[in-house]
C-alpha cells in the first residue's frame, strides 16, 4: 500500500491543479473505498473522478457471452478513461466538490458503438448538407424502371444518354458528370455496347463524364485524361473489361470515390470544405451512438483529411483505417506493397492503421463470385478474379472470370506472401460478396501460412453474402472475422437467379456464432443515409424481415437475442481493429467512450428497438454530443439547417465544442494547432 501512496503521490495528479491538491490527504480513505467494495480501479490515477454517471442500466458488454455481461448503475471516469464501474453507492464514493455528476434517470447506458464497415469519407459527398457548399460534386442517380418492369437496354440507354445531355448544356466546359445508374443487370448490359466511350465522347465533348453500377462503370476520354495525369501513371491494361478503346470497366465504387475525393477536390480548390463536411459527418455518427468506425483509405485526399483533423485534434470520433494506396490504378501492386512495411496499430488513439486491404475481391450484388450453378447468362455477369499460383476452384472459371479482379488478387497475393515471410503483423477486411471470393480469400492465405499463423493475422471479411457451411468451420479454425451489413439485394438474386436452397448460406450470422467465429455489423451507423437510431438494422438482424416485413433469408439465421446483438455492435467489433484492450466495453481502464439511451435497452419491444438512439455521446470522457433529456442542454450539428447548437442550460466542462468547429486550412499542415 505504501507503494501505492508514494505512486500516487509522485505522480502528476498532485501537479493538475490546485482544487486536486486539496483531496490529496483523502487518499489512505480512497484505497479503503477500493477495497470494501471491489471497485475495479488503477494506482497511477488520483483518488475522485472528474465525472460521474448514476442511475443508468449501465449494459457494460464486459464477456463475450451474452448471459454473463455485468449489469451496473454506474460509470466513474477519470481523464479520458474510465476508472471504475459498480453501483451508485460504490461510485458516489468517488464525487470529489469539483467532479460532474450526469444523472441517467434509469436510461441504458451501452459502450460506444463500433461500425465495422462505413467509407464515411466518400460517402460524406453524398449527403445533402455537404452538397450545398460542392455542388461541383452532384451525381446523377437514375433509375430507369416502369411500372411493367425493369424495361430494356434500349430504354435504358435512351434515358441514361439523354440525362447526360442534359446536364453537358446545363454546366460550365470542364465541370464532371457523374452519374450511378440503375439497375445494375440492365446497365451492365448497355456498358461496351449502346453505350461506350466514342459515345460519351460525342454526347459530353468538353466534360469528363462516367456512369457507375454496381457491377461496372464506363468512361470517356477526359475523364481517362483527368485520372492519369493526376495520378501520373498510364491506368493498367487489365483495368478494363475489354480494352481502353471502348472505355468499360468492372471497377465503380473505387473509381468513383477517387475521381470526387482526390480529382474533383483538387481541381476545384474545395478540399477544405471537404475536410469540414467529413468531419460534420463523424459528428452526426456520435449523435446517434457511434464512436469507433473502421473503413479502408483507397484515394489520397481521405487519408490526408483524416491525418489534417487529427493532428489538429478535430476527429470527434475513432477510425481505425487499412491502407489500398495505388490500387486500382497502379500496374506495380507487387513491388509497391514489399517497401511499404509493417503498418498495423501505427498512429494515435484517434486515427490508427490495421495493415493493407485490398478492397474487393469481387464486386456486389449480381457482380460477385459464386461457385452456386447458374445459368450462362448469370454466370457472365459475375466478377470472379483470374486465378494465380496454382489455386483451384473449380467453379472459377472463363465464364465468370473478369480480367480486372486480378489485380486486387495480386494485392492479396502479395499481403500473403508477406505475412508469410513475417514482414508483416496485421490484414484487415476485404469485401468478398460471394462465397467465390470467400473461397480465394482463404485459400491464398493457406498457401503461405500455417493455420496458426494465420490466426494472429485477424484476418477479416467485409460482408457476409453468400458464405457455405464449411467456409464457416475454415474461417472459426483461421479466427476470421466477418463484417455483416444489412443488404436485401443479393436475398433476391439467390431467390430469382440461384434458388431459394441457397438462401442457408445468405448472411448466416446464427450459424457463424454458434460456430465461434467473430462475427461483427457494420454499415449501421449514418452511411449511405441519415439514420434516427443506431438499431434500425439490428431491427432486421433480430427479426430476419426487411423494413417492408418481407422474409429476409433465413428466420433461423436471425440474430439470437439483442444482448448478442450489442456486442456484435461493440465489443466483438474492437478485436478486428487491434484495440479490445481500449474501447468495446465499459471496464476500468478502458477509454471512456460511452452511450446513453433515451430509454431502455432490455425492455423495449424487439421491433421497436429502432426508436433507442443516443441522448449523449462521450467520446474519450468528453461529450461529443447531448440532448436536454437529462440536463437540459444541447450539443448538436444539425443537418437541416447547416449548423450547431450550444445551448449550456446546466453548466459543464465536458463538452468537447463549446463554439461550432471549424478545421484550419489543409495547407496549415498542424503548425500553431
Amino acid at each position: 500500500m505504501l507503494d501505492v501512496i508514494y505512486f500516487l503521490w509522485k505522480g502528476d495528479y498532485m501537479l493538475e491543479s490546485r482544487r486536486h491538491a486539496l483531496s490529496m490527504l483523502k487518499g489512505f480513505i480512497y484505497l479503503s473505498f477500493a477495497t470494501l467494495f471491489n471497485l475495479s480501479v488503477h494506482a497511477d490515477v488520483a483518488p475522485y473522478a472528474d465525472s460521474v454517471i448514476i442511475n443508468g442500466q449501465v449494459i457494460t458488454a464486459d464477456n463475450d457471452a451474452p448471459d454473463q455481461i455485468t449489469f451496473a448503475e454506474a460509470i466513474a471516469i477519470r481523464g479520458d478513461r474510465i476508472m471504475a464501474v459498480g453501483s451508485n453507492d460504490e461510485i458516489r464514493q468517488l464525487i470529489a466538490d469539483w467532479t460532474e455528476v450526469i444523472d441517467a434517470k434509469g436510461n441504458s447506458v451501452i459502450p460506444g458503438l463500433i461500425d465495422s464497415h462505413n467509407h464515411l469519407y466518400e460517402h460524406t459527398l453524398g449527403f445533402s448538407w455537404a452538397l450545398v457548399s460542392m455542388p461541383e460534386m452532384l451525381e446523377l442517380r437514375i433509375g430507369a424502371k416502369n411500372e411493367e418492369g425493369p424495361g430494356s437496354v434500349e430504354s435504358f440507354t435512351e434515358i441514361v444518354l439523354g440525362a447526360i445531355r442534359a446536364r453537358a448544356a446545363q454546366i460550365p466546359e470542364g465541370s464532371w458528370i457523374r452519374m450511378n445508374a440503375r439497375p445494375p443487370d440492365l446497365a451492365v448490359k448497355a456498358f461496351g455496347t449502346t453505350i461506350t466511350r466514342d459515345i460519351l465522347d460525342e454526347i459530353a465533348p468538353n466534360h469528363p463524364a462516367y456512369i457507375t453500377t454496381r457491377g461496372g462503370s464506363v468512361v470517356n476520354t477526359k475523364t481517362i485524361e483527368a485520372f492519369e495525369q493526376f495520378y501520373g501513371s498510364r491506368m493498367p491494361d487489365d483495368y478494363w473489361i475489354v480494352s481502353r478503346e471502348l472505355g468499360t470497366s468492372g471497377e465503380y465504387n473505387d473509381f468513383d470515390r477517387c475521381a470526387k475525393i482526390d480529382i474533383i477536390n483538387t481541381q476545384f480548390g474545395i478540399f477544405d470544405k471537404y475536410i469540414k463536411a467529413y468531419m460534420e459527418a463523424m459528428q452526426v455518427n456520435a449523435q446517434i451512438g457511434v464512436t469507433s468506425f473502421k473503413t479502408h483509405l483507397q484515394c489520397e485526399g481521405g487519408f490526408s483529411a483524416t491525418s489534417h483533423l487529427d493532428r489538429n485534434d478535430m476527429m470527434p470520433i475513432r477510425l481505425a483505417w487499412g491502407h489500398r494506396w495505388w490500387q486500382p490504378f497502379s500496374s506495380n501492386i507487387h513491388e509497391m506493397y514489399r517497401r511499404i512495411g509493417d503498418w498495423t496499430g501505427y498512429g494515435s488513439d484517434y486515427f490508427w492503421s490495421i495493415g493493407s486491404s485490398v478492397g474487393g475481391i469481387d464486386a456486389g450484388g449480381v457482380g460477385w463470385c459464386s461457385t452456386i450453378p447458374a445459368d450462362e447468362s448469370i454466370k457472365n455477369r459475375e466478377q470472379c478474379p483470374p486465378l494465380i499460383n496454382d489455386i483451384d476452384i473449380p467453379e472459377i472459371t472463363e465464364e465468370n472470370i473478369i480480367p480486372n479482379r486480378g489485380r486486387r488478387l495480386e494485392h492479396l497475393d502479395t499481403l500473403a506472401e508477406l505475412a508469410g515471410e513475417n514482414r508483416i503483423t496485421g490484414i484487415p477486411g476485404w469485401h468478398v460478396a460471394g462465397d467465390g471470393a470467400v473461397d480465394v480469400l482463404q485459400k491464398t492465405y493457406r498457401k503461405y501460412m500455417s493455420d496458426n499463423r494465420i490466426r494472429n493475422l485477424r484476418i477479416q471479411a467485409d460482408h457476409c453474402f453468400g458464405i457455405r457451411p464449411d467456409q464457416i468451420e475454415m474461417a472459426a479454425r483461421l479466427g476470421q472475422s466477418f463484417a455483416c451489413n444489412f443488404d436485401t439485394e443479393n436475398t433476391f438474386i439467390i431467390e430469382e437467379d440461384y434458388g431459394s436452397e441457397y438462401l442457408a448460406w445468405n448472411a448466416p450470422v446464427a450459424s457463424m456464432l454458434k460456430a465461434g467465429v467473430n462475427t461483427v455489423l457494420g454499415s449501421f451507423g449514418t452511411y449511405g443515409r441519415i439514420r434516427n437510431s443506431p438499431f434500425e438494422d439490428g431491427v432486421n438482424w433480430l427479426t430476419r424481415k426487411d423494413d417492408d416485413g418481407r422474409a429476409w433469408g433465413l428466420e433461423e439465421e436471425a440474430v439470437p437475442d439483442r444482448l448478442t446483438l450489442l456486442l456484435m455492435m461493440s465489443r466483438f467489433g474492437s478485436y478486428p481493429v487491434w484495440k479490445e484492450h481500449s474501447i468495446g466495453s465499459i471496464e476500468a481502464g478502458k477509454l471512456a467512450d460511452i452511450v446513453i439511451l433515451n430509454g431502455d435497452y432490455m425492455a423495449v419491444p424487439v421491433e421497436e428497438l429502432d426508436t433507442l438512439t443516443s441522448i449523449m455521446t462521450l467520446v474519450g470522457g468528453k461529450v461529443t454530443y447531448e440532448e436536454p433529456e437529462l440536463r437540459g442542454n444541447t450539443l448538436r450539428f444539425n443537418i437541416d439547417t447547416i449548423d450547431w447548437t450550444f445551448d449550456m442550460q446546466t453548466p459543464t466542462t465536458l463538452w468537447r465544442w463549446n463554439e461550432a468547429p471549424v478545421p484550419p486550412p489543409f495547407l496549415n499542415g498542424a503548425n500553431g494547432y
